[in-house]
């Protein structure tokens, strides 16, 4: 019973199992909730619920590689990117659904909302994505056999192509002095998407924060969802590590922690749909104040935005910025080809770290492998620790905005009301002087 409930796996997987299969209740009743916000948009709701085929194609898939080749999904490179490029795809979705509200294009030439497609930027991702997974699929002998009775050519076309790609890594590693990569190594496009999935994340919910600005719905909500999200993004920061010291045994703690994290966020996700859904059920936050305390306050966001929108430098730490202020001009395929190629660059720099340190954290004989757990909790408590204070400042700026409004809002309602008292007290006067003359 215990090897059937662990399936070769620590306990830690025992943990995990049961989280990430659980986590899928929360984030279906966060569906339906943000199905019932009003703020939400359509393209806003399809792209969230997009990630439910990533849980039915990765739960079969993670099964079929157990069984048909005795190994977890994650150390089989070609799978492992085809799954992880489906999560990529589902965050770039969610991203250029806040960036079209955000940039106010036109909605009527977008297929996303016409046809209820992804649009074209995705679909073209989608492309690239299965002919790099064809091309590191045709690269292991072991998804793809070369029949007996095929052409010669064929089969001669194939080892060609092997051959050329394990000289070429191998050229590679020597040449800027790097060990070769162990079997269970992650290549170049795998990392890639793991690491454009989490800037992806990172980019999406600075637009949902964003979001919560436009004069539509309830501000809190859409706020809280990127609370919601926080967890979400610590969930891939885990598998990332874990990844960087090639799937240690002694690290399977990381899964569990990917599990609980993947748990609280899709709970703060929903708790973040109920306030939009609930909120909005009498949206009157605008009908009810006089035009006069909306202009104030309108005045009073400005001034307070004056501070928060300081103009921005490559130097700035927060990558929401490359979405919301650096490359917020650009159209929907220029940016996102701009966020490809630098995720790209930084996933190169991860391989070529996690291959040079890869002999020091060696399980065996590396020597500062009792140091692995430290340094892997480093690793996911820092970003973490980051994102947090980042966004409590966010907060403390939106707080402290909102009071300067209804400070400004009273303050010009009050003025508004002397002056109207003095006036009608001058017309009084008028009146009783004009009345004195007849």
């Amino acid at each position: 019973m215990r090897a059937a409930v662990l399936d070769g796996h620590s306990a830690w997987w025992a943990v995990a199992s049961p989280l990430f299969a659980l986590s899928v209740g929360p984030y279906l009743l966060f569906l339906k909730r943000l199905n019932d916000a009003e703020s939400a948009t359509g393209e806003m709701r399809r792209a969230f619920a997009t990630l439910l085929l990533f849980v039915l194609v990765s739960i079969p898939a993670e099964a079929y590689t157990k069984s048909a080749y005795g190994e977890v999904l994650s150390n089989i490179d070609a799978l492992h990117f085809l799954i992880q490029s489906a999560i990529s795809l589902t965050n770039l979705r969610i991203l250029l659904a806040f960036r079209d509200v955000n940039t106010e294009r036109e909605d009527e030439t977008s297929t996303r909302v016409d046809a209820g497609r992804p649009g074209k930027v995705v679909e073209a991702f989608a492309g690239v994505g299965l002919l790099a997974t064809a091309l590191l699929l045709s690269l292991d002998a072991r998804l793809l056999v070369v029949p007996d009775g095929s052409p010669a050519a064929l089969a001669t076309s194939v080892e060609a192509l092997r051959s050329w790609a394990d000289d070429f890594e191998s050229a590679t590693s020597a040449f800027i002095g790097l060990p070769s990569p162990p079997a269970r190594a992650l290549s170049v496009p795998t990392w890639g998407v793991h690491i454009f999935s989490l800037v992806e994340w990172l980019l999406a919910m600075g637009l949902v924060w964003n979001y919560a600005d436009a004069e539509r719905g309830n501000h809190r909500g859409w706020r809280t969802l990127t609370w919601g999200m926080l967890p979400l993004h610590a969930s891939g920061i885990c598998a990332c590590t874990q990844h960087f010291f090639g799937n240690a045994a002694t690290l399977d703690w990381l899964v569990a922690a990917q599990g609980a994290f993947t748990m609280m966020g899709n709970i703060g996700m929903c708790v973040a749909a109920g306030e939009l859904s609930n909120d909005e059920a009498s949206t009157t936050m605008s009908t009810t104040s006089s035009s006069r305390e909306v202009d104030a306050g309108k005045l009073a966001v400005e001034g307070a935005v004056i501070v928060d929108e300081a103009e921005s430098s490559w130097w700035d730490f927060d990558v929401e910025n490359f979405g919301t202020k650096l490359w917020a001009e650009d159209d929907d395929g220029v940016f996102i080809t701009k966020v490809a190629l630098l995720s790209l660059a930084v996933a190169s720099g991860v391989r070529g770290m996690s291959l040079s340190l890869s002999p020091a954290f060696d399980p065996t004989d590396g020597a500062w492998r009792e140091y692995t757990n430290v340094v892997a909790f480093t690793m996911v408590a820092l970003p973490l620790t980051l994102n947090v204070e980042k966004w409590k400042n966010r907060e403390r700026v939106v707080l402290a905005r909102n009071a300067l409004s209804a400070v400004y809002a009273s303050v010009v309602e009050e003025t508004g009301a002397r002056a109207n008292e003095e006036l009608t007290k001058r017309t009084e006067r008028a009146t009783v002087a004009r009345e004195d003359n007849y």
